[in-house]
């Protein structure tokens, strides 16, 4: 089922990256003289729509509007650089996402179930790129709506049909650990006397696995399109919820937006 937007989807990550070869972001610190860029900044803003499930383990799907904010170079008058070269290579980055709330106001099949706040995951990644490949790993770690830690590993192949396009696809897979499992996909004594569903109490493990395909199109100099879509399979305690039982595991995605390039020298 598919629903028009109305609200900020519940299952939407907002991410902010910085230097992003990886679809995530690389942190790369040292003299500016490294690549010879003058001091000033680079960074890329922009934003779109994205359709994906309500919440992690819904049949039904909201389009929502999602913000792209990446940071590709940051070179200080004092010599100190973060970013810049050609983001190939090992690269270590912060990784930051917002999870949106659950509310059983919003998914009437939830009643009865426990509201989940707003969640901001702070962690790091690390990857390693080459023109035609890259794989990466991150892991964050909740605060406010759930207190576990997630992450996720990945793999692309990377093609370029033309000058201005790019593409991307290759397999994911996400993890968790029991605080946050609990939080998204278990069902206390108390829920499940409210709920009429089972009582689930969800380990640590995979969450989820699957396969990402995107794309960029450079339309200008400093405008560029990008899409993604992507498809994962729910595993583990997170197929076997009964939240997920009155849902779907099959969870699908679709993003697209424009960024445009900055630069301002200092």
């Amino acid at each position: 089922m598919f629903t028009a937007y109305r609200r900020p989807a519940h299952s939407v990550l907002v991410s902010l990256a910085i230097v992003s070869p990886l679809a995530g972001a690389a942190f790369l610190a040292g003299p500016a003289a490294a690549d010879g860029s003058a001091p000033g900044i680079e960074f890329e803003l922009g934003g779109g729509g994205v359709v994906a499930p309500r919440y992690e383990g819904a049949s039904d799907y909201l389009l929502s509007p999602y913000p792209t904010f990446r940071l590709k170079r940051l070179t200080l008058p004092n010599g100190f650089q973060i970013g810049g070269g050609d983001g190939m290579g090992l690269s270590f980055y912060p990784s930051f996402t917002f999870r949106g709330e659950r509310k059983a106001a919003d998914n009437p099949e939830l009643a009865g179930l426990d509201d989940v706040d707003s969640a901001v995951e702070l962690g790091a990644g690390v990857g390693y790129a080459t023109p035609y490949w890259k794989v990466f790993a991150e892991v964050r770690r909740g605060f406010s709506g759930h207190e576990g830690y997630v992450g996720e590993i990945g793999a692309d192949l990377v093609a370029y049909p033309t000058d201005r396009l790019s593409v991307s696809v290759g397999p994911r897979a996400s993890f968790a650990d029991g605080a946050y499992m609990d939080t998204y996909f278990g069902v206390s004594a108390s829920e499940a006397q409210n709920s009429g569903l089972s009582e689930f109490d969800a380990g640590a493990g995979f969450k989820s696995i699957g396969v990402e395909a995107s794309a960029r199109y450079a339309l200008l100099d400093a405008w560029a399109v990008e899409s993604s879509a992507g498809y994962s399979r729910l595993v583990g305690d997170a197929a076997d919820s009964p939240v997920t039982g009155i849902g779907s595991r099959d969870q699908f995605s679709f993003r697209l937006g424009v960024v445009r390039e900055f630069k301002v020298d200092f």
